[in-house]
């Protein structure tokens, strides 16, 4: 446990000094010159809206504000511009971070002491707060997506005032998509496969793999435009002998049998930045495996002291699963889902046998 909680405070304290870590990058001054190969000092500090420091060979360390620099930001992408703007009726000069930026749309973050808005360009140049709910800048979208064919579908989506909101629209208006927005999602299931059994204790007992089938049904709720939780629920039974027959008890020396239900519970990375109706997908999570009934039977021990002993088998079985797989939208209401999946699964409640099961297998499910 020591070791665990070791591993857990330098890995949470590496992500905050990773946060916290400078970056190679550029500025611009006011007459239009840019100096690369500066350091920009923690860029994603608290107030990065209103001062950066910028290190260079010559300075060694120096705030720049708005009125200094016309802009900064770093090689991958980060970028500043200094803007003068109007927040509830206070004109102040600010760096706006830059989200958006192509021959039509503009889009500009500003995130201080007055709170988080958002820019656009009006017909004047000057820089204009979003403040009626997003509608001028959907519009904006809407010009940009005139020829589109699920533009009236795109005019559906949501809309909030949040910088993962706003990108998103703007990635499905002008791609043309609305991969972007699954929705809350279910349907019915199937998981077909095949499992590798083995129980140990001093000793370890194979017993003979087996194919399997499970219905069940699905839900999967989105967190982001990308990621959602999925949890499955399947019904799962399986029944199995060892090859091995016992003359002294007339039976198997092994008859294995087991009714449960199968909760998977994962979490999904949809590729919905790739343009068309199938989407390849990531999942990654764990299962749990409740026992409803079922037994096993061995038979062990050597010479007079051979014997026959039933077991119940663990009441919860537990680990982790993955897979990959396609998501096909066949039309409005219906996804089908199709791919492959692994897992090992182990007892976790107090046995006299240690169960393990591992499991390789195909999923199928449809969306209603």
């Amino acid at each position: 446990m020591k070791a665990i909680l070791s591993f857990l405070f330098f890995m949470f304290a590496g992500i905050g000094m990773y946060a916290q870590v400078s970056q190679t990058g550029y500025y611009i001054t006011r007459d239009g010159k840019r100096y690369n190969g500066v350091t920009i000092e923690n860029p994603d500090y608290a107030d990065a809206c209103e001062r950066v420091m910028i290190s260079t060979e010559m300075n060694g360390g120096k705030y720049y504000y708005p009125k200094d620099i016309a802009a900064y930001g770093t090689n991958y992408g980060y970028k500043y511009v200094s803007a003068v703007v109007t927040i509830d009726g206070d004109t102040a000069s600010v760096f706006l971070k830059e989200l958006i930026r192509d021959h039509e749309i503009l889009l500009y973050k500003y995130e201080g002491k007055k709170g988080e808005a958002f820019f656009t360009i009006d017909a004047a140049g000057k820089y204009a707060q979003i403040t009626d709910g997003g509608e001028r800048y959907r519009q904006l979208l809407q010009a940009r997506a005139a020829d589109c064919p699920v533009l009236a579908e795109l005019d559906e989506l949501p809309m909030r005032m949040t910088e993962s909101s706003l990108t998103s629209l703007y990635e499905s208006y002008t791609e043309c998509s609305v991969n972007n927005y699954p929705g809350i999602t279910w349907g019915f299931a199937v998981n077909a496969g095949y499992t590798w059994f083995n129980f140990e204790d001093k000793n370890r007992f194979e017993i003979p793999n087996r194919p399997y089938a499970m219905p069940g049904f699905f839900v999967e709720i989105p967190i982001d435009r990308r990621i959602s939780f999925r949890a499955e629920l399947y019904y799962f039974f399986t029944q199995t002998k060892s090859d091995e027959w016992d003359a002294t008890f007339n039976t198997n020396n092994f008859d294995y049998k087991r009714h449960s239900l199968v909760l998977p519970l994962l979490f999904k990375y949809r590729f919905s930045n790739v343009q068309r109706k199938v989407l390849p997908y990531l999942e990654l999570g764990a299962t749990l495996d409740f026992k409803l009934s079922g037994t096993m039977r061995s038979v062990e021990g050597i010479g007079s002291d051979v014997r026959l002993i039933s077991t119940s088998g663990a009441k919860v079985a537990v680990g982790p699963e993955f897979g990959v797989g396609l998501e096909h939208k066949l039309d409005n209401n219906h996804v089908l889902y199709y791919g492959i999946r692994a897992g090992y699964y182990f007892g976790a409640a107090a046995t006299d046998k240690r169960e393990h099961r591992n499991n390789v297998s195909i999923n199928c499910a449809i969306s209603f």
